[in-house]
């Protein structure tokens, strides 16, 4: 399991916040809907809008399925 760590800041939004929302979502159409879904689960982005990339990434990461080594 990735370590957990704050994403957002001004919400305290960790990336098991991120992973978690995502979860609660059967199917995403792409990373910007799943975004928009995230956000309004959890309220990250939706502050200072500095872990805007942040959270993108984070998303991107999980959707993609766990890194091959």
């Amino acid at each position: 399991m990735k370590e957990n760590y704050i994403i957002c800041n001004c919400k305290q939004v960790s990336y098991n916040d991120i992973a978690n929302a995502l979860h609660e979502k059967k199917t995403f159409s792409d990373v910007l809907d799943a975004f928009e879904d995230v956000k309004k689960v959890t309220h990250c982005s939706t502050g200072c809008g500095g872990c805007h990339n942040k959270v993108l990434d984070v998303i991107s990461e999980i959707l993609m399925g766990p890194e091959k080594v």
